[in-house]
């Protein structure tokens, strides 16, 4: 039987320390899909990730919540579809 094709979309908000904006902005470009929206004056990061299986968005993000400068990480939306 053939496997179905995934596709994931997520999304993210993160507060961070704004004197490691720089550093967490390069580590979430880092991320192949990763996409920043949009960076607050206060420290909030809102981004996305797409991705053809879930555990690839696990590790990432993962690999991000440890990231030197990351205060809170909160998922806020997660699409799944499967293309047959």
């Amino acid at each position: 039987m053939e496997q179905a094709n995934e596709y994931h979309v997520a999304s993210f908000v993160a507060q961070i320390n704004v004197s490691h904006q720089e550093d967490i902005e390069r580590a979430i470009n880092q991320i192949p899909r990763a996409e920043i929206h949009a960076i607050s004056t206060n420290g909030k990061v809102v981004f996305t990730i797409e991705a053809t299986r879930h555990d690839i968005i696990n590790e990432a993000i993962e690999a991000i919540r440890y990231q030197t400068g990351i205060l809170t990480l909160a998922p806020v939306y997660h699409q799944y579809l499967i293309e047959e």
